[in-house]
């Protein structure tokens, strides 16, 4: 059986949409892990409701806001004691699932290939005809990102439509410590779980029928904002340091530093120092922390050098997202994270 985790934060009318879809299209078997984070008075109600007429739910409610990573955590810890779970899927609360979306995406997992992550279609919720991700791609500049083109090199699922075997959970938690890093809070921990799920050997196949619309971002306030940009970027480096090998870093030094180069340089130019200042100040601030986990990574008996090398583009970026860039760095149209 399936456990699907879906993480409420302030949009308890999205996470009913996206549940209604879930129950009406899934497919094939599943019990629900349903964490309502920072849950208020609407919330608590709501979805009480909706728990209380269905056998299959686990409720978890918070009082505060753990964050993606420290709500899939709280979800995953009776999941993966349960024997009855062979698989675990991922699904943000702003999207709605299309017919037979969980049963598409279990036919993909093949452990005997050692696939054991799968990718979904996620297409725009507003413009059905444009693609949202078609899993991870990770560029040469060392950032990773939503991979638009079935061409590219798929590294992993995202997070918001997201299917994983329990044996790779459970081996990923053995070695790490930890399933998704909770020191993220939101943000590349689904890139962080692909490369060190990569790095045990892992494979990740695309689901191509397996169709979710996607609105983005709604939790966080919706598009592109402080809270945003501060852990994308944050959490990118961190991602890049504790995963990545030395061989990357030294074949793509150059791709690396203009992108952070570009990086700071955007963000200074829409008059934002002060997050240019955190991002990098925070990441200094744990890259010792990051080191160890690297290293614990590598000192497992089993631990040998994978082939990194199938999965990164050859592209430095989307050239789409660095278009746009260019063309936006006149406005300063990042809006502060909402409260």
């Amino acid at each position: 059986m399936i456990g699907v985790i879906v993480i409420n934060f302030r949009r308890a009318d999205l996470t009913l949409e996206c549940l209604a879809s879930l129950y009406g299209n899934a497919g094939a078997p599943f019990h629900l892990f349903l964490v309502d984070n920072a849950a208020d008075a609407g919330s608590r109600k709501a979805l009480g409701r909706f728990a209380g007429a269905h056998d299959n739910v686990t409720l978890i409610v918070n009082d505060d806001n753990r964050g993606f990573t420290g709500a899939v955590n709280q979800a995953l810890d009776p999941l993966l004691a349960d024997p009855r779970f062979d698989a675990v899927a991922l699904l943000n609360n702003d999207a709605v699932i299309e017919d037979a979306w969980l049963s598409r995406m279990e036919q993909r997992l093949d452990p005997a290939q050692g696939i054991e992550m799968v990718a979904a279609r996620m297409m725009d919720f507003h413009a059905p005809d444009r693609v949202d991700s078609l899993g991870i791609v990770l560029y040469k500049s060392g950032i990773a990102s939503n991979r638009k083109d079935a061409s590219e090199p798929l590294l992993g699922p995202c997070g918001g439509a997201a299917l994983y075997s329990t044996r790779l959970l459970k081996k990923v938690t053995a070695v790490s410590g930890y399933c998704l890093d909770p020191d993220f809070f939101c943000y590349a921990e689904d890139t962080d779980l692909a490369l060190r799920a990569r790095a045990l050997g892992y494979s990740c196949a695309f689901a191509e029928d397996a169709v979710v619309r996607h609105r983005g971002s709604a939790s966080s306030g919706g598009g592109y904002n402080e809270l945003v940009a501060y852990y994308g970027l944050r959490n990118s480096l961190f991602t890049m340091a504790k995963n990545l090998p030395a061989e990357f870093f030294l074949r793509h030094a150059l791709s690396i530093f203009t992108m952070q180069t570009a990086v700071v340089l955007k963000y200074l130019i829409k008059a934002k120092p002060r997050l240019v200042w955190r991002v990098y100040r925070d990441f200094g601030l744990g890259l010792e922390r990051v080191l160890r986990q690297r290293a614990r990574m590598r000192a497992q008996p089993n631990a040998k050098p994978w082939n990194w090398k199938c999965i990164v583009s050859r592209r430095f970026y989307d050239g789409a997202y660095v278009k746009q860039t260019l063309r936006s760095l006149h406005r300063r149209d990042i809006r502060p994270a909402k409260p």
